[in-house]
């Protein structure tokens, strides 16, 4: 008797949960792999979805944008957003303060101008999204995401371009400087991104005697990379990147302006490639 009960309430559970669930369309949400999406998980995020805003194009819960007759293209992904951290089990709390980020990125008081001529730029420069990243080769954290926003740039074509600037951190240990400087002769040998690769894949081997065998696998004259490196005009470029990164009130590295809007999420590759397309939706590309 007491195990048919455990049995009829865990169906009635079950068959709840699904009820929950449904009128959300998760086949439309953004950027969300359904495979890992349990109906718990489904009536949760739902839950979620009637309790939060849409904080663009619709005026309502995210679930009335959602499961509208022309469902919002902003709450498409924030119906997606929610889902996918639902799914990773973070606490209602923090996704909620972690929407809170989303909007502020997507829709600031204000935008910053960030001085793109002066950085070493991936893609069409008429890009519809300029991304510009303060970035130091010393930083474990640049270390990866760096190079997904190098995925990412290049994956959407000449609808993004992606702009490294150095903003050497002296936490980040004896060699932030040196291999800021380093960047700038490499972009002025025309191989910065090359560079970029090897730098952050052998993220360990930064040395003079480093760098030298990475001018030699990139066919650039080691002799001319040190006189660049070591001059007043790579110097200056240097200073002048990490002050107007502190101007702009970057404190660490990476700090990363979408359209000179600044980025406070999580910098995951999904959730940078959402937030690119949400501002590519925004410009209507």
């Amino acid at each position: 008797m007491r195990r048919g009960a455990f049995v009829l309430a865990f169906m009635l559970l079950f068959s709840a949960s699904s009820a929950l669930a449904e009128g959300v369309p998760w086949s439309k949400l953004s950027n969300v792999d359904l495979s890992k999406v349990r109906d718990t998980d489904k009536a949760r995020a739902q839950m979620l979805m009637k309790s939060e805003k849409c904080y663009f194009e619709c005026a309502g819960s995210v679930f009335e944008c959602v499961t509208a007759a022309k469902p919002s293209a902003t709450a498409i992904r924030i119906a997606g957003f929610i889902t996918r951290q639902v799914t990773r089990g973070k606490p209602d709390k923090d996704i909620s303060k972690m929407l809170a980020d989303r909007a502020r990125s997507a829709h600031p008081f204000k935008t910053a101008k960030v001085n793109t001529k002066a950085a070493f730029c991936l893609g069409d420069p008429n890009a519809p999204v300029v991304v510009v990243a303060f970035t130091d080769f010393e930083c474990p954290f640049c270390r990866i995401v760096s190079p997904i926003l190098r995925k990412l740039a290049e994956s959407l074509g000449d609808k993004v371009t992606y702009c490294f600037k150095p903003f050497p951190v002296k936490g980040h240990g004896a060699l932030a400087v040196s291999t800021s400087k380093a960047a700038v002769a490499a972009f002025e040998l025309g191989k910065f991104w090359e560079f970029h690769d090897l730098m952050y894949t052998k993220f360990e081997d930064h040395s003079d005697s480093d760098l030298k065998g990475y001018a030699g696998q990139l066919g650039l004259d080691w002799a001319r990379f040190k006189e660049i490196r070591g001059s007043k005009d790579t110097k200056s470029k240097v200073v002048a990147s990490k002050r107007e990164g502190l101007k702009l009130g970057v404190k660490s590295t990476p700090t990363i302006y979408i359209n000179g809007k600044r980025y406070y999420g999580e910098k995951s590759e999904v959730e940078l490639k959402d937030r690119l397309e949400e501002e590519l939706d925004l410009v209507g590309k």
